[in-house]
């Protein structure tokens, strides 16, 4: 073969080889995206498969909290406790399937401390709403452990801002016009002037940081909107007893460990605690006898609005539901929030 013959019979081999390189990347990369493609559709049918099982779940709580209602017509006793049909869902985790799982929290509105109950018709109950907020500040800044060299806060000042948002006058507590510093943010905005609608709303009141607003959350809630009532022993965790507030002639303060403790063994040995003019036979406790004088805002031990949460998963993916439902109407049930993460 002369030299000429060689050469070309040399590069034609070489485009062959790049071709062949160039059609094996290609099969490569097809391959990997075939794979990715599987993968992304794989985890879009999960996370729907997820999503739909916590709704179902949701949808499983509003069952439980009407038969509840239902059960208490029958009997004629209006009283939520941690031995009620919903309630004992809190350590329940339901197999659905082979790879799925559905756990289930239902809690009454009760079992926190409603900072909308501090408010009547636009206006703080009385001189005792202020004093509360200041201590339960206070209290959360501790209990979470924030030193004043991370966040140097006036627990006095954060009330009064907190009383401005909500009630109806546009005079700040000092007597400045509230809407002042709201109107320099960006974008501008204004007081609410009305009852909470969500506990995340703390963010836009002047002084409110994400962390004060995390330590504040295992107290709170803002449920219901109106005519909401005090803290129900019955169902709340002891570190929300902890902020039962009560006292004689206005003098309150927060429950002491030992009233803390003596609450808790009361109701672990089956009593059910009621307010002091309740007349429910289901009621074997007052309130008032276990601790001293009145409460604020006033104890109550029944609830028709419950926080759901509805924890999905489905594989390695993970969907919650939190849902405010309030059964004051158990033909219709309304859903009061709504939040998927």
């Amino acid at each position: 073969m002369s030299g000429a013959g060689r050469r070309e019979h040399g590069i034609v081999l070489v485009i062959v080889l790049i071709f062949l390189l160039l059609l094996v990347g290609s099969v490569a990369t097809f391959g990997r995206r075939a794979t990715l493609d599987r993968t992304i559709a794989s985890n879009r049918d999960s996370v729907a498969r997820a999503e739909a099982l916590a709704r179902g779940g949701v949808r499983l709580a509003t069952a439980l909290i009407l038969e509840d209602r239902i059960r208490d017509e029958q009997r004629q006793l209006d009283v939520e406790t941690r031995y009620d049909v919903w309630a004992r869902t809190r350590d329940l985790t339901l197999p659905i399937a082979e790879d799925s799982r559905l756990s289930l929290v239902i809690e009454d509105a009760g079992s926190r401390l409603n900072l909308n109950a501090l408010f009547d018709d636009g206006n703080p109950l009385d001189a005792a709403t202020e004093v509360l907020l200041v201590e339960l500040i206070d209290k959360a800044i501790v209990d979470a452990q924030i030193s004043p060299d991370e966040a140097n806060y006036d627990a006095l000042e954060l009330a009064r801002n907190l009383i401005d948002y909500i009630d109806r006058d546009e005079t700040g507590q000092r007597g400045d016009p509230e809407d002042d510093y709201y109107q320099l943010q960006e974008p501008p905005y204004r007081a609410a002037n009305r009852p909470l609608l969500a506990l995340d709303e703390l963010s836009l009141v002047r002084g409110f940081e994400p962390r004060l607003i995390e330590a504040l959350r295992p107290y709170l809630t803002v449920h219901p909107y109106v005519d909401g009532a005090g803290i129900n022993p019955n169902t709340a965790p002891p570190w929300v007893l902890g902020v039962l507030y009560h006292g004689v002639a206005g003098d309150y303060r927060f429950a002491s460990l030992d009233d803390v403790q003596r609450l808790v063994r009361t109701r672990n040995d089956g009593a059910v605690l009621c307010p002091e003019a309740q007349t429910n036979p289901l009621c074997t406790a007052s309130i008032q006898e276990m601790v001293v004088g009145k409460t604020f805002p006033a104890a109550a031990s029944e609830s028709n609005v419950f926080l759901v949460t509805a924890d999905a998963r489905v594989g390695d993916v993970r969907r919650r539901v939190e849902a405010v439902l309030d059964r004051g109407d158990p033909r219709k049930p309304l859903v009061l929030s709504w939040r998927v993460w």
